[in-house]
């Protein structure tokens, strides 16, 4: 799967996840409203303002005659990542990166 796709895919499923779980509990609060307006809620992290933390192995692959594509390593075998054996330059890395989300907030 490439990368774009990947975050895309979990950003959408962590919020989707969010707003699933608002809608079926019926005792309490996921993401309830909280005063953001002042610096306390950012000290504590107690904001709707939160950042998903992403750290994924990735291969660049760079066919011949094509653009290199970032692709999410999704099947380690002894020690070899499985693929095709066309005429390709391979190279894995590691990618730490966060992204900034609002969470929605709870209706209730």
């Amino acid at each position: 799967m490439e990368l774009r796709t990947f975050v895309k895919e979990t950003l959408k499923d962590v919020l989707g996840g969010i707003h699933d779980a608002q809608a079926e509990i019926e005792h309490g609060e996921v993401v309830p409203q909280l005063n953001e307006k002042g610096w306390q809620g950012l000290e504590t992290g107690l904001t709707s303002f939160q950042a998903i933390d992403f750290e994924v192995s990735v291969n660049a692959v760079e066919k011949e005659g094509s653009e290199a594509k970032l692709s999410v390593v999704a099947a380690v075998v002894g020690g070899h990542v499985k693929g095709d054996s066309s005429n390709i330059a391979e190279h894995t890395a590691k990618l730490s990166f966060k992204v900034p989300v609002k969470l929605p907030i709870s209706s209730k």
